[in-house]
């Protein structure tokens, strides 16, 4: 009733395709009638029967018009019952992508399309498995209509539509001449924050600084982009006095309203004082000191040195007695542990383990890669081929379970399946 309530159109379209067993792509969009520069989402959900097909290649979509950056996301982190014409299917999120127009009027978003294989049930003839089958499924093309900004745009405007607030604060109040000054400038709030430009911070002519750094902090998995950044800088005066840092302003435009606003933060004020005395016109007096004084701080300090070396050296020699017992210890632990590591007792976790170990060396968001990707980066980094052949096969075999239509059967994982997954740990441990 989702499907059909929300996106209509990509399910009618897709309604020849529910007459047999393939499965099919669904295209939606979270804002159809955005306004340029408004961030909106859009997401690409796969729909199957019983068992989740394989991912084996995608060809992503052409975004022409469009400011463009996909979420990420796991395959199958999340696979859902639904109903689509009355026929029952699971549901996974393959894609996701946060979309910000660049212009006005009709833009079309299509080209997403991927190859599957679908998984046989362990139904053996003669003895062997049945073979995988290979389909190609493309997602429906989706059309937005994107609204041009109420004129007249105000000249200050530099891309934020959202809502926001502006704070503008200094890590100290008063300085010396040439101490360092921290001046943060943070936006936060909901909206286009990944393509909006901050303002520059303007400080007294007396006043210099380094170029600012920007950082995010992100709502992970949110819709809508939320969250803050912040733009640092370091500035330092080179003369005294008062001083007034002018207060920062940006012009933002709120879609609910459909109005242009000015963002104020507050000034700064901030008093700079002479350069610190230090001890170097100490220097300046010459110091009279006897020959027989001079000889005895000699002598003093060379017994302070002898002191120190002793001391350093017995220090390197209680590190390296350290280092080879903890080295000791570590191979004893090696070969004990190693040898018996402890898969876990559900599918999930096994999967998770066997993520896990790929992350430790060196894949990056190992569950995200289709199958061909994950082969030729196993191939990268030199595992074995014998490795590189079983994992996928025990991947899919753990996905069966997980993702077929009658939940998930934890007590009924074959032992060879468990074997295997020993095995596999075993091995990129080791690869680790």
């Amino acid at each position: 009733m989702l499907v059909v309530g929300l996106l209509c159109a990509p399910a009618t379209a897709e309604a020849s395709r529910l007459q047999g067993n393939n499965p099919f792509l669904v295209s939606s969009i979270n804002n159809n009638h955005p306004f340029t520069g408004q961030e909106t989402l859009l997401t690409y959900t796969l729909y199957f029967r019983d068992i989740a097909p394989k991912i084996s290649r995608e060809i992503p979509p052409s975004f022409q018009g469009f400011w463009a950056r996909e979420s990420s996301s796991e395959r199958f982190i999340k696979s859902l019952p639904a109903t689509v014409q009355g026929e029952r299917f699971r549901s996974a999120v393959v894609k996701q992508f946060k979309l910000v127009p660049i212009q006005s009027g009709k833009i079309t978003v299509s080209g997403y399309n991927m190859l599957c294989t679908l998984p046989q049930n362990d139904v053996a003839i003669g003895g062997k498995e049945l073979p995988d089958s290979s389909v190609g499924i493309t997602a429906p093309a989706i059309t937005i209509s994107a609204r041009a900004l109420p004129q007249p745009v105000p000249k200050q405007y530099s891309g934020a539509v959202g809502i926001f607030s502006l704070n503008f604060v200094a890590d100290k109040k008063t300085i010396n001449i040439g101490e360092p000054l921290s001046l943060k400038l943070t936006l936060t709030g909901t909206g286009s924050l990944l393509t909006l430009e901050l303002p520059d911070v303007q400080l007294p002519e007396s006043f210099r600084k380094n170029p600012s750094e920007r950082t995010t902090n992100l709502v992970k998995n949110s819709g809508t982009t939320s969250g803050s950044i912040t733009s640092a800088t370091l500035a330092w005066a080179q003369s005294e006095g008062d001083f007034e840092i002018p207060a920062v302003t940006l012009v933002v435009f709120n879609p609910e309203t459909q109005q242009f606003s000015i963002l104020h933060s507050k000034s700064l004020a901030i008093k700079v004082k002479p350069a610190a005395q230090n001890v170097a016109g100490l220097k300046e007096k010459p110091l009279n000191t006897p020959p027989e004084k001079k000889d005895r701080v000699t002598t003093l300090f060379s017994i302070v040195t002898i002191a120190l070396l002793l001391l350093i050296s017995y220090a390197l020699i209680l590190l390296i007695k350290k280092k080879q017992l903890t080295n000791a210890k570590k191979l004893g632990a090696e070969g004990t542990v190693e040898h018996s590591p402890e898969i876990g007792k559900s599918a999930k976790s096994m999967k998770q383990q066997l993520l896990a170990l790929l992350a430790e060396t060196g894949l990056k968001s190992p569950g995200g890669m289709t199958r061909i990707e994950l082969q030729d980066a196993l191939q990268k980094i030199n595992i074995p081929e014998e490795t590189r052949s079983e994992l996928p096969e025990v991947l899919d075999s753990l996905d069966k379970i997980l993702y077929s239509n009658a939940g998930e059967k934890e007590s009924r994982i074959p032992d060879r399946i468990k074997a295997k997954v020993n095995a596999l740990l075993h091995a990129l441990k080791k690869a680790g």
